[in-house]
């Protein structure tokens, strides 16, 4: 996935060349601009939390993706309580097939140095 501009593209690797597919989109807000290798997503673990930003959402295979520090984790939508929503920071705890999905504040998460 690609950002910039205020708009995402998704695209695909085929014989060896990068195809856009689907349609350009307005990009969700609080996603930054960049080069998203969602490819590359790995599974969630059972028993593990992921906390960090939903960057897409695929209505159409039922999952979406989760930029957890440098890494992508594909979650199955089906397996969490709550909708999810793109650009926002959530933490998402698994309990076997099913996972809790809970919106967090990242600014509370910061610490600040006092001078």
């Amino acid at each position: 996935m690609i950002v910039m501009n205020g708009q995402k593209i998704l695209q695909t690797q085929k014989n060896n060349k990068w195809e856009t597919f689907g349609t350009i989109k307005k990009v969700d807000e609080g996603i930054r601009p960049g080069i998203y290798n969602i490819f590359l997503a790995k599974t969630p673990v059972d028993k593990n939390r992921y906390e960090g930003q939903i960057i897409h959402i695929d209505k159409e295979n039922a999952i979406f993706y989760q930029q957890v520090n440098k890494d992508f984790i594909v979650h199955q939508l089906n397996a969490v309580d709550n909708k999810p929503i793109a650009g926002k920071n959530v933490a998402i705890q698994y309990d076997g097939e099913k996972a809790t999905l809970t919106l967090i504040d990242m600014l509370k998460n910061k610490r600040s140095l006092k001078i």
